[in-house]
């Protein structure tokens, strides 16, 4: 589906999925990314009603309202201006490790993303956002999943038209209990994977 400079007023807004738990994404400690976001290609249509790229807007716990222009009020990059000389990643640190069990994705509506968390050893895929019907930022619900224990995040364009943001992220999740942490540990120890943490710093 392409992009519309205008999206039809009478448009029903979407509300994001219900879902329970707590977003923990807004316990962030750093967050990474190529320098290039927020920059458009020369002769873009996309200038008018757009924001700068904002990096933390995506952990702000406060989505845009659905189908704001996917350039506003989001952390954006144009993979087709002159600029962007590799792949944008945004990459979430988190203050410590949670028990994941769903994530919300607010993103540009016709294009397809993928997010990584990292298991202690290697990035391994968590949820595949697929593109929907609509216009600008549209909210995708990974559903429930069997729990991931995890400090970091990993987003990233798949494919679509070059132009993508993320309005906003929310992994869905509770600190797990001690027992849990002992069964975790256990389970390394089985496969010899350690984990370890690894700090990381916001890139201008």
């Amino acid at each position: 589906m392409r992009k519309y400079l205008l999206a039809a007023t009478a448009a029903a807004l979407i509300a994001p999925a219900a879902h329970a738990g707590t977003n923990v994404a807004t316990d962030w400690f750093s967050i990474t990314y190529r320098t290039y976001h927020g920059i458009l290609r020369p002769g873009s249509p996309w200038v008018p009603n757009s924001t700068p790229s904002n990096a933390t807007a995506p952990v702000d716990g406060t989505p845009q309202p659905e189908q704001t222009q996917w350039n506003n009020g989001s952390f954006w990059w144009d993979e087709g201006a002159p600029e962007a000389t590799a792949p944008m990643f945004w990459e979430l640190q988190l203050n410590k490790k949670y028990a994941i069990n769903q994530l919300l994705v607010q993103a540009d509506n016709n294009d397809t993303y993928r997010v990584d968390y990292w298991n202690g050893s290697a990035w391994a895929p968590i949820f595949n956002v697929g593109a929907v019907a609509g216009f600008g930022l549209m909210t995708r619900d990974s559903g429930v999943f069997a729990p991931i224990f995890t400090d970091r995040f990993r987003f990233q364009a798949t494919g679509g038209d070059l132009y993508y943001s993320l309005g906003q992220f929310q992994a869905i999740g509770t600190v797990p209990e001690p027992a849990s942490w002992a069964m975790l540990i256990a389970g390394f120890s089985l496969v010899g994977a350690a984990s370890r943490r690894r700090r990381v710093s916001v890139s201008a």
